[in-house]
């Protein structure tokens, strides 16, 4: 005899409800139609809690985000109508809101939302700025001969009582710069950035810095197929001449240079800085590094580039410790989700990948509609990430559902040209999302539930 179907069987499934939001229902069972969608379901706990302003909520079966029926689910599942189901609700994302539009006279190539209340970019004309969310530039820092291509915000020590801050930036002209800033605004006359040190090993364009969690470690890499390895000390002399190799720093010697000007007084500041290791392993340029977020894995790092590779990385032992490849695929940025267990890359084929921290299986791979330019994990959310792309859209992922993004929003409006202006970099951190791109920055508000 044929055993009927769910849908012959019952019209109803028994449904435990939990959350760990505030918005907590009594504990029991509830008698759910099978028909009903996400919508039905946060129809229910907002009628249950009898709120006075709706919370639109999402639903997570078996760890998946609920896209279709609960029929649809227990048909794709094999689940059996009998038993009870438990299902977690969080409280939707909602549409990400436009909070405020910087422009800039040059493409913004990198942003960084990690100093509070302040935004860190970098910019093709060579300059580094810090603006403040009111939209005033604080700091203009030049330097650089070449245009600005990363920047990234150093992390003091939790009990430092320094009251300034560190950041890094590096650049097409082969040089990486460690600079020290206020870290708030103040009336004091210590005030003006200072540039504490350039970083000397690449022979071409350097793609990308990246600082450790507890800001002792600097990466970086570039189109010479090299990773430099960086402490974030200031040296008290030049460690490194104009014409420095990279033969000569692999004889681990490092020659104290002092450089004098034509009137023979020694130049103090900055310092020229030789990297304390090189990781070599790529086989073609570079295109970005990032540390593990966890505190506890401050020497593993990972990075990505055009040889169609993610790899991973000891670097106080100075080894890959892994290589994973992915025919045809031109990585060009890379991020580590705030758990460390997920590696994400943005690649030139209009696709996103989800590496595995832990297994070697083949990466779980997300659509767009044109090349995957830059993309971010939220600080502190291990679920949700964004990647931007060359139409100039921002797609918002919920990697517990990847069927299709959650959000998609435009970033920063209209091009110079006839098409989009196209996203080039991106950071979240908690509620900010920063949008780097041919026109300027654009600031979003986009609050997520862990």
């Amino acid at each position: 005899m044929t055993e009927p179907s769910l849908g012959q069987v019952t019209n109803t499934i028994p449904v435990l409800l939990k959350t760990r939001t505030s918005y907590v229902i009594p504990s029991e069972k509830y008698m759910i139609p099978t028909s009903w969608r996400r919508f039905h379901l946060s129809q229910l706990i907002n009628k249950v809690l009898n709120l006075s302003q709706p919370v639109p909520f999402d639903f997570l079966v078996q760890g998946e985000m609920l896209r279709t029926s609960l029929h649809d689910w227990c048909i794709e599942k094999g689940f059996e109508g009998e038993e009870t189901l438990e299902i977690e609700y969080i409280e939707s994302l909602l549409p990400p809101e436009k909070i405020s539009s910087i422009p800039h006279s040059d493409w913004v190539s990198s942003i960084s939302c990690q100093m509070t209340g302040h935004f860190l970019t970098g910019s093709y004309d060579s300059i580094v700025r810090v603006y403040n969310d009111r939209q005033e530039l604080v700091h203009s820092i030049s330097g650089h001969s070449g245009p600005v291509s990363s920047v990234c915000v150093i992390p003091s020590a939790a009990d430092s009582m320094e009251s300034r801050q560190l950041i890094g930036s590096a650049s097409y002209d082969t040089t990486a710069r460690i600079v020290s800033i206020p870290d708030t605004e103040s009336d004091s006359t210590d005030s003006t950035p200072i540039t504490l040190a350039s970083l000397h090993l690449h022979t071409s364009a350097i793609s990308s810095i990246a600082s450790n969690s507890t800001g002792t470690v600097l990466l970086t890499s570039g189109w010479d197929h090299l990773i430099g390895v960086w402490t974030t000390d200031i040296p008290e002399e030049d460690e490194a001449s104009e014409n420095t190799t990279l033969l000569e720093l692999d004889r681990k010697k490092r020659r104290k240079v002092s450089r004098k000007d034509e009137s023979g007084i020694v130049q103090q500041t900055p310092k020229r800085k030789a990297p304390q290791g090189v990781l070599k392993s790529h086989t073609s340029r570079i295109s970005s590094v990032a540390f593990s977020p966890l505190a506890n894995q401050s020497n593993l790092a990972y990075s990505c580039g055009w040889d169609f590779s993610m790899r991973s990385w000891d670097v106080e032992a100075g080894v890959c410790t892994s290589t994973r490849v992915v025919a045809e695929k031109a990585m060009l940025n890379l991020t580590v989700t705030a758990d460390g267990r997920t590696i994400v890359t943005a690649n030139g084929d209009r696709t996103v990948s989800l590496f595995s921290a832990s297994s070697p299986a083949p990466p779980t791979q997300l659509p767009h509609t044109a090349i995957v330019t830059s993309v971010s994990s939220h600080s502190t959310s291990p679920h949700h990430i964004i990647a931007g792309s060359m139409d100039g859209k921002v797609r918002i992922w919920d990697l517990r559902s990847t069927k299709g993004a959650v959000e998609s929003f435009v970033a920063t409006g209209e091009g110079k040209g006839s098409g989009p202006s196209r996203v080039l970099g991106l950071d979240w951190s908690g509620p900010i999302i920063g949008c780097a791109g041919e026109l300027g920055i654009d600031i979003f508000r986009a609050s997520v539930s862990i």
